[in-house]
């Protein structure tokens, strides 16, 4: 399997493709849109209108920037409001209409059939974040509560949560109870997979006055201690991980592609740091079913017109070698002297592949398996911050 570098933004126009965060550990974002939510009973609506945004582009940009009201379109409203109407007769009659708390758009709402209260989740491009996870609207449309997610579940909870790049998958479609007095949200109990986390436990949230308790509280308790198990498990894991980052590199213990990929992508950035990330190329066993096609990639990997630095190694490098030997003696002398080629070999192979490589005019870095490298002092302080915590 080959990775080829990442060019910058070119992905990000292809996550932005629904109003809703998707429970993956991307986002997924369009422009929010005018969108009427309708009462199970169907005598009661609220419609929301959300800030006019320029584009999504334009909204991050000025995040970004800290440039408040972020992504503003000239001539735009630049508030988000809602409309609550109320059915009477065949006609629809409007109860309320004002903005309301979030700055964009909320993520979804619900209102009660009597049109007496409406609830709004989440702000747009922000699930789980800031003040307005759950809002509360009460009769003429006054403000009855906002609700942070800290105010719904402890903050160990929240941590424990599956976050993405912008949101944090906390809760599953919420719904009013059997008596219309409190709202019930399906809160996500937090698991190991991001993906799978389906389960839910029960929180009422009272409209009267906000107030959050469990629908059953020993599944509460249970879900709670799950959280926390969960949470210790991540600390350990980013624990480990940090560990391994601020340790010298050596290759990889096991002798597999995911691994040679990790180790090629991690030497080079220690090397020569993040800005310009290399190709990564792994041959596999001679003998593999599906070996002839790494062959293919090593050639690729250093002809293709944009490669001008990769990174190669072998779960056999006695046969890197010899693939080198046959792909270099094949091109035109000096044809990659624009190429910069990492390859991963020990001392012991590295003097016949220096010269295998010499008629191609690459320049070339060994990345010797069983030579530590150091790790960056820049990249620790943009990962740990200057003093490296």
């Amino acid at each position: 399997m080959r990775i080829f570098r990442a060019f910058g933004l070119l992905a990000l126009a292809a996550i932005l493709t629904s109003v809703a965060p998707s429970p993956s550990c991307a986002d997924s974002w369009m422009l929010p849109t005018t969108t009427t939510y309708t009462s199970c009973g169907g005598h009661a609506r609220i419609t929301v209108r959300p800030r006019d945004l320029q584009s999504q582009l334009g909204y991050l940009d000025d995040k970004v920037k800290n440039v408040a009201p972020a992504g503003q379109k000239k001539g735009g409203s630049p508030v988000s409001r809602a409309r609550l109407e109320r059915l009477v007769g065949r006609r629809w009659q409007v109860a309320w209409e004002h903005p309301i708390a979030n700055d964009v758009a909320p993520v979804l709402a619900l209102v009660r059939d009597d049109g007496e209260y409406a609830v709004t989740f989440d702000d747009w491009h922000g699930t789980g974040y800031g003040p307005n996870a759950a809002v509360i609207y009460g009769a003429g449309g006054k403000l009855v509560r906002a609700l942070a997610l800290s105010d719904v579940v402890p903050s160990d909870y929240i941590k424990a949560l599956p976050h993405s790049v912008s949101s944090i998958h906390w809760r599953s479609v919420p719904r009013f109870s059997s008596d219309g007095q409190k709202v019930i949200v399906p809160v996500v109990i937090p698991g190991k997979n991001f993906v799978s986390n389906t389960a839910t436990i029960d929180l009422a949230v009272d409209l009267v006055d906000g107030r959050v308790s469990p629908v059953n509280p020993g599944a509460w308790d249970a879900a709670q201690a799950t959280a926390r198990k969960v949470l210790a498990a991540q600390v350990a894991y980013e624990a480990s991980a940090k560990a391994a980052f601020l340790a010298p590199l050596l290759g990889p213990k096991a002798n597999a592609e995911r691994e040679w990929h990790g180790y090629l992508r991690e030497a080079v950035g220690r090397l020569i740091g993040d800005d310009e990330t290399p190709s990564t190329t792994v041959l596999r066993l001679p003998g593999a079913d599906d070996y002839a096609v790494s062959e293919t990639w090593v050639h690729d990997a250093l002809t293709e017109s944009y490669a001008d630095k990769v990174a190669l190694a072998s779960l056999s490098e006695p046969n890197l070698v010899a693939v080198l030997k046959k792909v270099i003696s094949k091109l035109p002398g000096r044809s990659l002297s624009k190429v910069t080629a990492f390859i991963a070999v020990s001392d012991q192979n590295w003097p016949e592949v220096a010269a295998v490589m010499q008629r191609s005019g690459a320049k070339i870095v060994q990345l010797d398996p069983l030579t530590a490298i150091p790790q960056r002092p820049e990249r620790i302080a943009r990962r740990y911050g200057p003093d490296g915590t």
